[in-house]
């Protein structure tokens, strides 16, 4: 599939879950909303207004955040598989924070020692 077609089709799927969650198809409310629950760099109205023009594809994290607030699935909203609501194994932002799923992105990117070693530090803190 083209790089264009995956575009386009990404920015139907983002309209489509904005549309089931009640929200307006607005780069203005999707970069305040998205904002509120992203810890990295903000993103501006541009690039979420380039999301929905399909000029361009969020990368792997920011697409983490979307499917969590949008309540669909991270591999729906990126090529259109499966169904539409995440799976009861997915993370949900009713129970982890923007700022907690942040910390696991950035904990599973982690080689297997220094995951251990904070491993070993939470235990610490725990005792």
């Amino acid at each position: 599939m083209s790089s264009q077609k995956e575009k386009l089709l990404f920015s139907e799927r983002l309209k489509q879950a904005l549309t089931q969650e009640h929200h307006p198809i607005s780069p203005t409310f999707i970069s305040k909303q998205f904002n509120a629950r992203y810890s990295g760099e903000p993103i501006s109205v541009q690039s979420a207004n380039n999301w929905l023009l399909a000029k361009a594809i969020p990368n792997q994290d920011k697409l983490s955040i979307l499917s969590l607030w949008l309540n669909v699935s991270n591999q729906w909203l990126r090529f259109g598989d499966n169904d539409t609501q995440t799976d009861k194994s997915t993370l949900n932002t009713e129970i982890l924070s923007a700022k907690d799923y942040d910390f696991l992105l950035k904990f599973n990117a982690l080689t297997e020692t220094q995951k251990t070693l904070i491993l070993n530090i939470i235990e610490e803190f725990q005792n």
